[in-house]
């Protein structure tokens, strides 16, 4: 009996058979954590999505910036694009089963036995572990509500506002606080996101930071799983964060994490299968 967690699969529906493979799941016994983004990018995302929903309670993601991008789309909040490969997605039979699945997914997974966190782009230095919960948890509620579009919104009107409870400046931190969870690379000092520099941290501007860099509020028995950061490189993150993503859309790897001996296992990807 083990306990996976996988990196960004992005579409790579047969690297993620491959790895699977390669480690002998059994979702009968085994238990497999995804970082989020399984979709987007590589060719097959809906094959992807089929697995993992098939594999049930063996199985369970945090949403990533891609599948709200999917759901926003869904919804007609973004136009539709050809590089999002989301075509198959749309014109599936099972479409809004899969949709509905999505938007009850969660945005943080915890285990209190094995004392982890996962999301998709990690937890801000700021938050404790009560924060944490609090918001991911306003998120996950707004997402399965019928005023799920309040989550993608610049601004709402008084009479939404006041049918839902929920002003302005609150929308304005919860859709903050969706960009920590799902697109979070560096931050300020201040705690301030820097959402525009995406390489490598000896490449990075010198007044921003990886975000596992700083001191954390949340309580260090925690580890911290996370995905998202496919241009991390090398450098060397602190005991107790697991960075996942490794870029398999992108030619470089799909990476696995077996939880109970830390092994990590990684195959080569070619994104054009």
């Amino acid at each position: 009996m083990s306990t996976y967690f996988i990196g960004d699969v992005h579409g790579c529906y047969k690297h993620l058979q491959t790895i699977l493979d390669h480690v002998c799941f059994n979702p009968k016994v085994d238990t497999l954590h995804f970082t989020g983004d399984l979709i987007a990018r590589g060719p097959n995302s809906l094959e992807v999505l089929r697995l993992v929903y098939a594999f049930k309670k063996s199985a369970s993601i945090v949403l990533g910036n891609h599948e709200l991008h999917l759901l926003k789309t869904y919804f007609g909040i973004n136009s539709r694009k050809r590089k999002d490969y989301f075509d198959a997605i749309f014109n599936a039979p099972d479409l809004e089963e899969l949709i509905n699945w999505l938007r009850h997914q969660p945005m943080l997974f915890i285990d209190e036995n094995k004392k982890i966190l996962m999301t998709h782009a990690g937890i801000s230095p700021n938050w404790n572990i009560n924060n944490t919960k609090k918001y991911a948890q306003e998120i996950e509620e707004i997402l399965v509500s019928d005023h799920y579009f309040l989550l993608f919104k610049k601004s709402i009107h008084d009479n939404v506002s006041d049918t839902y409870q929920i002003h302005n400046n609150k929308l304005k931190q919860i859709q903050e606080n969706i960009n920590v969870f799902t697109r979070m690379r560096y931050i300020y000092l201040n705690g301030q996101l820097d959402l525009k520099y995406k390489g490598a941290p000896k490449d990075a501007p010198k007044n921003i930071y990886p975000w596992f860099s700083l001191n954390k509020l949340v309580d260090p028995t925690y580890n911290i799983i996370f995905g998202h950061w496919a241009s991390l490189g090398e450098i060397e993150i602190p005991d107790g964060i697991y960075g996942l993503d490794s870029g398999c859309c992108w030619g470089g790897a799909l990476t696995l994490l077996r939880w109970e001996d830390k092994k990590i296992v990684c195959i080569p990807c070619d994104p054009s299968t």
